[in-house]
C-alpha cells in the first residue's frame, strides 16, 4: 500500500466534498486543527492505532482533535475514513488536504529566518513584494522565526525557492573556498 496515493485520493475527495458543500475553508480550519491535535498529543496516533477501539470512539476522538463543534462535512468524511479503516493515515489526508487547498487558493507560505525579530511592517511588505511578483496571483502567509546562530542577514523560503543570504553561510562559503584553495597550493 502506497500511503501517499491513499492519502491524496481521500484529500481530493474530502476538498471534493467540501467544495460542493461549501464549507471548504471551515474544513480547512478543521484539518490544520487536527494536524496541530496530533503533534501535540503525541497519543493520538496510538489511539488511532487501536484494533480494539470501537469505530464510534475513532470517529469522535478524529473530530474533538479537529474542532470542538466540528462541521458536518468533516464528520461525515470522519465516517468514511474509519469504515474504511484508514485512521491510521488521517495525519498523511490531512496534510494531503491542506495541499490541495492552498494550491487551489494560491496560497503560499513563506518562511523569513533573522538574526533578530523583525517588526510587522517589514513582515508585511515583504509579503506584498511577493504577491507583487506573482502578479496578484498568490496570497501569502509569512511565518517569522529568529535565529541568532545565522549571525546576521536572512534566510527566505517560499515553495521551491530558498535564498539565503546569512552571514554564517557568506562565512561558510569563504571558508570552504579557502580550503580548497589551500589544497591546491599544497
Amino acid at each position: 500500500m502506497d500511503i501517499g496515493i491513499i492519502a491524496k485520493r481521500y484529500a481530493k475527495a474530502l476538498l471534493d466534498f467540501a467544495l460542493a458543500s461549501k464549507t471548504e475553508d471551515t474544513v480547512y480550519a478543521e484539518v490544520l486543527q487536527f494536524i496541530g491535535s496530533w503533534n501535540n498529543v503525541p497519543q493520538l496516533a496510538q489511539v488511532l492505532g487501536n484494533p480494539l477501539l470501537p469505530a464510534q470512539q475513532k470517529e469522535s476522538v478524529i473530530c474533538q482533535a479537529a474542532s470542538t463543534a466540528v462541521s458536518p462535512t468533516f464528520q461525515k468524511f470522519t465516517t468514511l475514513v474509519v469504515a474504511h479503516r484508514r485512521e491510521s493515515f488521517m495525519l498523511f489526508i490531512a496534510h494531503s488536504y491542506v495541499t490541495l487547498y492552498r494550491k487551489l487558493k494560491h496560497i503560499s507560505i513563506g518562511k523569513l529566518v533573522t538574526a533578530v525579530p523583525v517588526s510587522k511592517s517589514v513582515a508585511t511588505r515583504l509579503e506584498k513584494m511577493v504577491q507583487d511578483q506573482s502578479a496578484g496571483a498568490v496570497d501569502v502567509i509569512l511565518d517569522t522565526q529568529t535565529d541568532p546562530s545565522i549571525m546576521g542577514g536572512f534566510i527566505f523560503q517560499i515553495d521551491d525557492l530558498r535564498l539565503d543570504a546569512s552571514v554564517r553561510s557568506q562565512f561558510e562559503r569563504i571558508k570552504k573556498q579557502f580550503v580548497e584553495k589551500n589544497k591546491r597550493i599544497i
